[in-house]
């Protein structure tokens, strides 16, 4: 019945807004309810969940129409910038947190307020339109300072501009496989670094040649594990690596006084000992299989992953006995971890700027932002809905250490930043030559990588 109501009602705005039963309305209302396309590109974010909330956005705005399209990651930069040149870009689209600084330039900063009509349909048998204007408020700067978690801010709120809000937000957390821990003898998952390395010399099996048929973890090398640049990252920041200060790539320096003791240097260290066979932990090496294909085939028992990942483990995966714990910390007192999430913003070309930051304002209120996390199960970008969020328990490991989570990057190009960590890991590995000290190779590997990023500023 209510579906009906619904229909009859669009059928009637659509009449209305076609130029029929509009008398008694100003030629400028007329014009604020003239029906409108607003366009919408997203990557990753449930396109099922967002038009639903498209349908729901349009019943208080009957003229408009929001297109929702989603667009591989790999075809992104391609179709948006020849959608710009040729003058039919998108109104909103989803940026990733760690290229703000890279679309800035194509992106419009939020206003305080947007203005948008609202279209009221009242007369039991002769029907009239009623129009009102309405300025609805945008979050302030410091709205999202107080109700997000802090890196939103940090990462969209640039040179005192907003650039856009999160439906979601991810940490980084590990995966384990339970049956192949308890075949190991292992009775609960690892919950210190110290354990952790423990359990991967238990659970990671060779055979008589030396090669590895079951890893305890897929950590060391660079170009077969997705996430190596956020794991390393995290490493550096959980050692307390300053990574990058008013807008410096930092994590280089001091390498004078600190020499081979150097917390990235360190950090390094830690990482690459999984893909070295002289190793205790070795585990992994260059020759494997991309990491999530093989925790997925039960070749290895942990996994560094986000909550997205869920899904595509259930998938590829549904027979698995699998679950998450958090990752450890070095330091208690003072828990780090990294994010990854996406902000939805306005393209500066839109024609429609009201409508598109008034949609992001709908879709990104608590309760409609709560909609979204429960259907797709992710993490909370909003404080006040951690605490309901620890009780879930497939959200619970994710959820636990959001309150730490850092974007330490935010220069113009994370794929060079990624490129560069994954050579820094590539080469550490390399043996020394004769003529160059050790201390003197590995120090410059890390202020090469540095100079790289410093050139994305």
């Amino acid at each position: 019945m209510k579906k009906k109501i619904l229909l009859a009602f669009f059928s009637i705005a659509l009449l209305i807004l076609g130029g029929l039963g509009c008398k008694g309305i100003s030629a400028e209302q007329q014009a604020s309810i003239q029906p409108i396309s607003v366009n919408y590109w997203t990557i990753f974010n449930d396109v099922a969940t967002l038009q639903q909330l498209a349908e729901e956005y349009k019943q208080i705005r009957p003229y408009v129409n929001v297109n929702i399209r989603q667009v591989r990651l790999s075809e992104f930069d391609n179709l948006f910038l020849n959608a710009l040149a040729d003058d039919v870009a998108p109104d909103i689209i989803s940026v990733h947190n760690q290229s703000i600084s890279k679309y800035i330039s194509r992106l419009s900063a939020m206003p305080s307020t947007v203005n948008v009509a609202n279209v009221q349909i009242k007369g039991k048998y002769a029907k009239e339109v009623v129009v009102t204007n309405e300025q609805n408020k945008m979050p302030s700067i410091n709205t999202i300072k107080a109700n997000y978690i802090k890196t939103v801010a940090d990462d969209t709120i640039i040179n005192g501009k907003k650039y856009g809000l999160p439906l979601a937000l991810d940490t980084l957390a590990i995966y384990y496989n339970k049956d192949l821990l308890d075949r190991s003898g292992i009775a609960l998952p690892p919950s210190t670094w110290e354990e952790f390395l423990q359990a991967v010399k238990e659970t990671t099996k060779f055979n008589t040649s030396g090669d590895i048929i079951q890893s305890g973890v897929a950590l060391g090398t660079s170009k077969n594990i997705p996430r190596s640049f956020d794991i390393l990252s995290l490493l550096m920041l959980q050692n307390g690596v300053v990574m990058e200060q008013n807008g410096r790539a930092t994590f280089s320096d001091n390498f004078k006084n600190l020499g081979s003791n150097h917390p990235s240097l360190e950090s390094l260290r830690f990482y690459t000992d999984f893909a070295r066979p002289t190793k205790e932990v070795y585990s992994w090496n260059d020759t494997m299989e991309d990491a999530l294909s093989s925790f997925v085939r039960g070749k290895t028992v942990f996994y560094f992953g986000y909550a997205y990942d869920k899904k595509e483990i259930k998938r590829r995966a549904p027979q698995m006995n699998v679950d998450v714990i958090p990752v450890p910390q070095l330091n208690d007192v003072q828990p780090v971890n990294v994010a990854s999430y996406w902000v939805e913003s306005v393209v500066k070309k839109s024609k429609h700027q009201n409508e598109a930051w008034d949609f992001i304002r709908f879709i990104t209120s608590p309760n409609n932002a709560k909609r979204y996390t429960t259907k797709t199960n992710q993490p909370t970008a909003l404080r006040a809905q951690i605490e309901e969020q620890k009780d879930i328990s497939t959200i619970a490991p994710f959820i636990e250490q959001i309150l730490n989570v850092k974007n330490w990057y935010h220069g113009n190009n994370i794929e060079i930043v990624k490129e560069s960590f994954g050579e820094m890991i590539d080469k550490y590995k390399e043996p020394y030559s004769e003529k160059t000290s050790p201390i003197e190779r590995d120090a410059n590997l890390v202020i090469d990588a540095a100079k790289s990023i410093q050139r994305t500023y």
